[in-house]
């Protein structure tokens, strides 16, 4: 175990212990929820503290004195939808510890009023929170916004490799490497003059239900033909493993957590020997987001080293530059989704708030959308005053785009998706309505939709 997991699971062992439930501590209300690793550095603070300088929530936490943000459990996106879709936190904070599995103890001490992810709600997710019994019949609807703009970058640990982009991937290498076709980085020949020293290539993947996955299988499910340039045909999906139901190939190595992948990468703390490897990261864990506010690997910056990636003839690292770009730019989406909502039975249906990003024109080619879920009806009107005040500033706040920025992220009103701030606004934050266009009734804390409802 890397010392940043020991530390995780005795801060979240202590936490679980001291932990403010839902309603007070201290005369003030606690918000409290989980989820990505990719991001946790820009809601919480690096290692999931309860909150570094600038991060969004600890600046948050500063502004108020009503309500807090309590400590973000990183737990990775699947985990993290899961506790809240169920309203159970045990969820989150066993994924270090208890073997993972949920305590099956909801509501409480163990309410869950929001959860960070970097892909969208599973289908399988969505519907325990229309038939269960902590989701639609208790809270109303779930509401899914886009949160941040991020790009996935492919961190690699190969002799001759010395900076950032001397590896340049194709979109070829990419199905065959994360297909079990090429198993030695001789056979990447799509990077120009640049030669990578021979050698296996150790393919370590997200073992946990992870939004990074999410977001490299969109992209490859678009690109990859199976028999082509693919062992297998790929699915989106947010556990990696399920893509080979007989097995990974033998040079695949499974690691929970960007963190995870990170340590295993850097080899810290007598990890294990990596002398060739490759993976896929949230690209604010790696050199190139080298930011005031960005992860960190063992108390220190990552240092890992990522590829780039061809997009037509143009190879292009993951900066924030160019992950802007490329949300502005967007080819295809899987879902459809390239604007906002436009009538309240749209809204009302949470995938249609987020665009699922396969491919792009420009930019950096492996990009997405973070997102943000939250209940519509919460039991504590402090509480859900709290979280229309922080999704206010979230989208509205230059401190706020400044945080995402230096933790390597693009706002959302940088990105194609800014026409979906102001529906937001219009119809999430608020009620706005005229006789022409009347109130869709789907925001948080809607009277209408929430009357007789216990809420979160």
């Amino acid at each position: 175990m890397s010392r940043e997991f020991l530390l995780r699971s005795l801060s979240a062992i202590a936490l679980s212990v001291v932990a403010a439930p839902s309603a007070f501590a201290g005369g003030q209300a606690i918000i409290q929820g989980g989820g990505a690793t990719a991001a946790e550095g820009d809601y919480a603070g690096p290692n999931s503290s309860k909150g570094a300088p600038l991060s969004e929530f600890s600046t948050y936490n500063a502004s108020t004195t009503a309500t807090q943000f309590g400590f973000y459990w990183a737990s990775s996106s699947g985990v993290g939808q899961t506790a809240f879709v169920t309203d159970d936190l045990t969820c989150d904070i066993n994924f270090y510890n208890n073997g993972g599995a949920c305590s099956g103890t909801p509501g409480g001490a163990d309410t869950v009023h929001y959860t960070v992810s970097e892909s969208t709600l599973s289908t399988g997710n969505y519907a325990i929170w229309t038939t269960g019994s902590y989701g639609q019949v208790a809270a109303g609807n779930l509401i899914q916004l886009p949160s941040i703009g991020t790009g996935l970058a492919f961190p690699v640990v190969e002799t001759n490799v010395t900076a950032n982009g001397q590896l340049e991937l194709s979109d070829n290498d990419l199905c065959e490497i994360f297909s079990g076709g090429y198993t030695d980085f001789s056979q990447i020949t799509d990077s120009g003059t640049f030669k990578p020293a021979a050698g296996t290539i150790n393919v370590v993947y997200r073992s946990d239900s992870g939004g990074t996955t999410g977001i490299l299988t969109e992209h490859l499910t678009k690109v990859c033909t199976e028999g082509t340039n693919s062992n297998i045909a790929f699915k989106v999906t947010t556990t990696f493993a399920s893509l080979f139901p007989s097995g990974v190939p033998a040079n695949f190595t499974g690691e929970k957590g960007n963190g995870g992948i990170i340590n295993y990468l850097e080899n810290l703390d007598g990890g294990p020997t990596v002398t060739q490897a490759l993976s896929y990261v949230s690209q604010d864990w790696t050199s190139i987001a080298k930011a005031p506010d960005n992860q960190t690997a063992n108390g220190a910056a990552p240092n890992a080293l990522v590829a780039a990636v061809f997009n037509g003839t143009t190879a292009y690292l993951p900066t924030t530059t160019n992950i802007e770009t490329a949300l502005k730019h967007v080819l295809a989406t899987a879902n459809g989704v390239t604007t906002p909502p436009s009538t309240a039975a749209e809204g009302a249906n949470p995938f249609n708030w987020v665009p699922v990003i396969e491919t792009v024109s420009a930019g950096y080619p492996v990009v997405g959308y973070g997102t943000l879920e939250v209940a519509e009806c919460y039991a504590n009107s402090t509480i859900e005053a709290g979280v229309i005040a922080y999704l206010t500033d979230h989208y509205k706040s230059a401190t706020y785009k400044k945080i995402q920025k230096n933790n390597g992220f693009v706002s959302v009103a940088n990105t194609g998706a800014a026409k979906f701030v102001t529906t937001i606004y219009n119809h999430i934050l608020a009620n706005t309505g005229n006789k022409k266009n009347p109130a869709w009734n789907i925001n948080i804390g809607n009277a209408t939709a929430c009357a007789g409802l216990p809420g979160r």
